[in-house]
């Protein structure tokens, strides 16, 4: 039987056809290292997509809600007062109809808001009251010298109230006055006005259930206490519109006596007895659910309020909240899509890798299907199909778990880029596998080599990166903090890209002119393996550019996450420090030499200065003159208390300066000053022309703990000098090693309020900084970018070892053969050494490179004192301890990889080898 025969056979009824879905298969099968990777790259990129947006928002949403939380109802929900007219002709039947017809309106305002207000309205609120009447302060002597009433109307208030004795009013039923009557102007004992009363109110006025008191509105109107109620939910929001409903107001004027106000609630019906002095006042509120202010769009939300306040003339201080929110709200944004793009970005360096990989294991399957006849589109549609089953299930688990992880509303807008990551397996497969040929090089095992135009369009693209990045640091350092507000920055998105990959094409390019000197050094000195690796490696790079740049992207978002929480963390301490200037600090007014020494004497105490408040002089130099404040403090006192502050730069305490004037006073300057120093200033205290010369011993823009602006710093001696009479205003203190701050403030506390007789308020600098740091949006930067340095060392250790995994083939090959021409081991494995080493080592330097780049465009562009509590943006701070460890950790992975390679080198048979040389 012939070949051709013998195929006819096997397509008829022997063995089955291998078709394309088969085949596919087989190489998934015989593969399955390169298949895990493609998942796990493209999981982790779509999980990274999906859960950044949701990130932000989430971090966002918390502190929005945090912001607008601290708010009290009065200054969240849209409220105005105006007037309300009531016929007093009409009756309570007139009354109710407009009061209903005004329910309806406000129902139609309501639901004619925008769509981001709209769901946080409640039912609009209306309250209505009269005037403060003066009223019968009744017959048993309670201390009070007036009692005025304010008759309240609402609605709701059985829904609100418990009642504690007695009842609610009932509803009334004032009949109409009849054509001609005289006009309503009060009411009488036998049809009194039924109002009910507080429980406190009624017992501080000695207002008993069933008394009757005459309330001084229009002629006479008479009323009966007939209930006391008590509130169903004391926290409900209605109170705060509401004051003083549950406790009476109570003013003690020197010369009139006790005067008390308290306010009573009638039935709607009432409301003409109610108007006979003239219109009642009207309170509209529109309540707004603060809690949901998390999951809404800040920008929609703050012009849907806009528009609101200005169509239903309300105020709110909601859209100035919002809009303090913004500048704060932007950083974050900015930060976490900076940091999310290191992640994502390594992460399809992965996946490239893995195809790479994938492509380089299958290369000779590949091109023995060309051999055959099988077309460009049949070879590329076949790793465009295994992409397909292994990225699409891989990005829909990645953003199942994404939106497990990170709660929220989902749109499908916010799901299509992370699912679309699904379809990038195929599409690098296909093209990595429609680009394999069966030449002759390619037949004998050997790998492509680029052509002339090849290398040239790489010449190109890498300039085209490097000039893009370079573009991109000068737009955004020119940009610089008054960049745009609107969104995130897609150039700063970009950017740890962009960074990453010029600084490896640079660092590639130019990193043989090293390597090929070093390699002429060692030419001439004994040994094989130092001269032969260091010169393989200038010749051609084992790896090339995409483990290097998936490498170095992840070193370097990791080293600008450190150096962003370092910023964080530097920046709230030296705001914390300038806030307090102290580790506690304790107001201790009019406080005696005796109290600072008994506060020195406490347990916990280290050092203490007293801060004096000494009235104003006016500095003169020449014919100029300005009034400062005079703060009095012994300046070795406060360099002791101020010594390791962070951002605190310690005060001069030599007065004895070379050339001063023996009875000059030695003094700080804070802040600016309109007189020039250079012409003998002088200090006046009194009003005289002469003044008291002075030695300025350095001029500072604050003195954290002791001044404003514009003040001048003098010690006990030169306070007598000028004649002031200094008062202790506070203590600055301390703390000694390992003493609780909050507990020695207690303790100082308590020795100040024994001296001084009332409860002195304190500040520490540990309350203030977690003030800072303990706040929503803080606290989410530093998960997020925890997170984010995380996976970006997690996935470039993987892409390290996929960088290494490409070329084990040839380095078990390039070992067998050296061991087998009899080129001692230790030389065979130290050539595999530099194989590796020199591109992970480049890998490792350009990422940190490019995060040392980084950081500070980043830094340059976000306010960080929104995040910091501090009044100028921070310095960047890098963390040396992170920093340490971070070159620790990679340190580890380079030399794990490396090890790696060796061993991996070690498990080719120098016969396999040697078989294929002759095949």
């Amino acid at each position: 039987m012939t070949t051709a025969t013998s195929a006819r056979a096997d397509r008829r009824g022997g063995r089955p056809a291998l078709s394309s879905a088969r085949l596919a298969a087989r190489q998934l099968r015989t593969d399955p290292t390169t298949a895990v990777l493609v998942v796990l790259a493209t999981f982790v990129a779509a999980c990274v997509l999906a859960a950044w947006p949701r990130t932000v928002d989430r971090v966002v949403g918390t502190d929005q809600a945090d912001g607008v939380g601290r708010l009290v109802a009065t200054r969240v929900d849209p409220t105005r007062a105006s007037s309300w007219l009531v016929d007093t002709g009409g009756g309570s039947a007139d009354a109710l109809d407009d009061l209903a017809a005004q329910r309806d309106a406000l129902a139609a305002t309501v639901a004619s808001a925008g769509p981001a207000l709209r769901p946080l309205l409640g039912e609009a609120r209306v309250v209505l009251s009269t005037d403060r009447w003066v009223a019968d302060r009744g017959p048993r002597d309670v201390g009070i010298a007036e009692l005025t009433v304010g008759v309240r109307v609402d609605e709701r208030l059985p829904d609100l109230v418990t009642v504690a004795d007695g009842r609610l009013p009932a509803p009334a039923d004032v009949d109409p006055l009849a054509p001609g009557a005289p006009p309503r102007t009060g009411t009488g004992p036998d049809a009194p006005l039924e109002v009910a009363l507080s429980v406190a109110s009624a017992e501080r006025i000695s207002w008993q259930v069933g008394e009757l008191r005459t309330l001084q509105g229009g002629t006479g109107v008479t009323a009966v206490l007939v209930g006391t109620f008590e509130a169903a939910d004391a926290a409900d929001p209605t109170w705060a519109h509401l004051d003083s409903t549950f406790a009476p107001q109570v003013v003690e004027d020197p010369d009139a006596g006790t005067l008390v106000t308290v306010f009573p609630y009638a039935d709607p019906g009432a409301l003409p007895v109610l108007a006979v002095s003239g219109p009642l006042s009207s309170t509209t509120w529109f309540p707004l659910e603060t809690g949901s202010v998390a999951t809404t769009d800040r920008a929609a939300l703050l012009t849907d309020l806009r528009a609101f306040r200005t169509a239903t003339a309300t105020d709110t201080e909601l859209d100035a909240a919002l809009q303090a929110l913004e500048p704060r709200q932007r950083l974050v944004v900015t930060v976490l899509g900076v940091l999310a793009a290191g992640p994502a970005g390594v992460a399809l360096g992965v996946l490239w890798l893995a195809v790479a990989l994938g492509v380089e294991r299958r290369r000779a399957a590949l091109v023995l299907l060309r051999a055959r006849g099988a077309s460009t589109v049949l070879v590329g549609g076949l790793g465009a199909g295994q992409g397909l089953v292994l990225g699409v299930p891989a990005a829909v688990a990645g953003v199942l778990v994404a939106v497990a992880l990170t709660p929220g509303p989902t749109t499908p807008t916010d799901l299509a880029v992370p699912l679309a990551t699904g379809l990038a397996p195929a599409a690098l497969l296909g093209v990595a596998g429609a680009r394999v040929r069966a030449t002759r090089a390619a037949l004998s095992g050997a790998r492509p080599v680029a052509a002339g135009a090849a290398r040239t369009a790489r010449w190109v693209a890498e300039a085209v990166v490097v000039g893009l990045a370079v573009l991109a640091v000068v737009a955004v350092r020119q940009r610089g903090l008054a960049g745009d507000t609107q969104g995130v920055d897609p150039v700063l998105l970009a950017l740890p890209v962009l960074l990453a990959l010029a600084v490896c094409v640079v660092v590639l390019r130019v990193l043989p002119g090293p390597l090929a000197a070093l390699a002429r050094v060692l030419a001439r000195r004994r040994g094989l393996a130092g001269f032969v690796g260091a010169a393989g490696a200038s010749r051609s790079p084992a790896a090339g550019l995409a483990p290097v740049a998936a490498v170095a992207l992840g070193v370097a978002v990791t080293t600008a996450s450190l150096v962003v929480l370092g910023t964080m963390d530097g920046g709230a301490r030296r705001a914390a420090a300038a806030a307090v200037g102290a580790d506690v600090a304790v107001q201790a007014d009019g406080a005696t030499a005796g109290t600072v020494d008994a506060v020195r004497r406490t347990p916990g105490v280290a050092a203490v200065a007293a801060v004096a408040d000494g009235g104003e002089v006016v500095l003169r130099a020449g014919r100029a003159g300005d009034a400062l404040a005079v703060h009095v403090v012994d300046l070795a006192a406060l360099r002791d208390v101020q010594d390791g502050l962070p951002g605190v730069d310690p005060l001069p305490v030599d007065p004895g300066a070379p050339g001063s004037a023996d009875d000059a006073v030695a003094v700080v300057l804070v802040g600016d000053v309109e007189v020039d120093l250079d012409d003998e200033p002088a200090l006046d205290a009194g009003g005289s022309s002469a003044g008291v010369p002075v030695t300025v011993l350095t001029t500072r823009p604050t003195v954290p703990g002791v001044t404003g602006p514009s003040a001048v710093l003098v010690d006990e001696a030169g306070a007598q000098r000028l004649g002031l009479r200094p008062v202790v205003e506070r203590l600055l203190v301390r703390t000694a090693p390992g003493a609780d701050p909050a507990v020695v403030a207690a303790d100082v506390a308590d020795v100040v309020a024994d001296a001084t007789g009332g409860r002195p308020a304190t500040a520490t600098r540990a309350a203030a900084l977690e003030r800072v740091t303990g706040g929503a949006l803080v606290g989410g930067v530093r998960t997020a970018t925890a997170v984010a340095t995380a996976a970006s060392l997690a996935l470039s250790a993987l892409a390290l070892g996929l960088g290494v995994t490409l070329g084990s083939r040839s380095r078990g090959r390039l070992l067998a053969l050296l061991t087998t021409l009899g080129v001692p081991t230790r030389d065979a494995r130290a050539l595999v050494r530099w194989e590796v080493l020199p591109w992970a080592l480049v890998a490792v330097v350009a990422g940190l490179a490019s995060g040392a780049l980084l950081a500070p465009v980043m830094l340059g562009t976000t306010d960080v004192s929104v995040l910091t509590g501090g009044a100028t943006p921070p310095p960047p701070t890098p963390g040396p301890t992170g920093l340490l460890a971070l070159a620790a950790t990679y340190a580890l992975l380079v030399g794990g990889a490396v090890l790696a390679a060796v061993v991996g080198a070690r498990r080719t048979s120098a016969v396999t080898v040697l078989r294929e040389g002759e095949a």
